[in-house]
């Protein structure tokens, strides 16, 4: 879908010919809609595809008289009970003369893209969407922390896998999301340093030396986050480990006071228990067994009491 975007009095309205606006939203494209781009824009095929692609990296290029920039925007951050899922997708954006092109494969609700500051050319909505991009970055690794930190309660409440495999695979996804924030990071410093290049005045070149701060603080709190995640999943992974190894110190103490009694119900099942019994103790069979059960419920309790003492009951 394409939306096409005219300035007034300072903010971006919907243009009422939209294909010839200076500024368009193209997310979700068909195939009629990417033809269109490539021809209204003069791009190539490699360059369109580039800026569809999720993996790619983010920069800025200048190819004649154009500049194509690709940077990686956030989708919004799902926490569930069992989960916290959070992805990146890349936003293409062209600047042409005096038009600009933004292009993703997702569709990015507006208020997303954009934040409410005073915008009066390209230049002013191509810091906006950085600046909104960053703001969007921050407040999902907010939502992110307080997830996390829901998880840390688990860690020492539960002794799941289920949790280890959900704090695995949070972890790989800040892996894509601290990459995305340094290759985000990365591009602002090389657009900071080709200012004058791309037109910027010196209003909008402090604009964009605030979102180098802002992008800055940014990449150190996802880099924060990820070494707390980490910990925990080491932590998590000792703690189970430790578990492990008391459990089977328990069992093994267990199955050596348990040896007396195997011992003494092995002698009553053999044949030659009934036949001392009867020859030398001239006790019949039941009243045999029956002293054999009283001695062994005996030590049995004597058993039980050492092992309470002992903790491992």
């Amino acid at each position: 879908m394409i939306s096409g975007y005219v300035f007034e009095n300072g903010r971006l309205v919907e243009a009422d010919d939209q294909m010839s606006a200076p500024v368009l939203i193209c997310s979700e494209p068909d195939q009629i809609e990417k033809m269109f781009i490539q021809t209204e824009f003069n791009l190539g095929q490699h360059t369109m595809t580039s800026m569809l692609d999720a993996g790619e990296l983010p920069r800025i290029e200048s190819r004649g008289d154009k500049i194509v920039i690709i940077c990686k925007h956030p989708l919004p951050v799902s926490v569930s009970e069992k989960n916290i899922e959070f992805h990146v997708i890349s936003l293409g954006a062209v600047i042409y003369e005096n038009r600009l092109l933004f292009i993703c494969d997702e569709k990015i609700p507006m208020k997303t893209l954009f934040t409410p500051m005073h915008m009066e050319n390209i230049r002013d909505v191509l810091l906006n969407v950085l600046h909104r991009t960053t703001l969007h970055f921050h407040e999902h690794l907010r939502g992110i922390s307080l997830g996390m930190d829901q998880k840390e309660e688990e860690v020492i409440e539960t002794a799941s896998t289920e949790l280890l495999m959900e704090l695995f695979s949070v972890a790989k996804h800040m892996t894509y999301y601290v990459s995305a924030l340094n290759g985000n990071h990365s591009l602002i410093e090389r657009i900071y340093q080709t200012t004058e290049r791309l037109g910027f005045n010196e209003q909008q070149k402090e604009v964009l030396d605030d979102i180098r701060l802002d992008s800055a603080q940014c990449c150190q709190a996802a880099q924060i986050t990820t070494s707390i995640m980490t910990k925990m999943t080491d932590a998590r992974i000792a703690l189970m480990g430790n578990n492990v190894s008391v459990l089977m110190k328990r069992l093994t103490l267990i199955s050596l006071g348990m040896m007396p009694l195997n011992l003494i119900a092995g002698i009553g099942g053999m044949s030659e228990f009934t036949a001392f019994s009867e020859n030398y103790l001239h006790l019949s069979m039941g009243a045999a067994y029956l002293g054999l059960f009283a001695f062994l419920g005996i030590v049995s309790c004597i058993t039980f009491k050492i092992l309470q003492k002992m903790h491992l009951l």
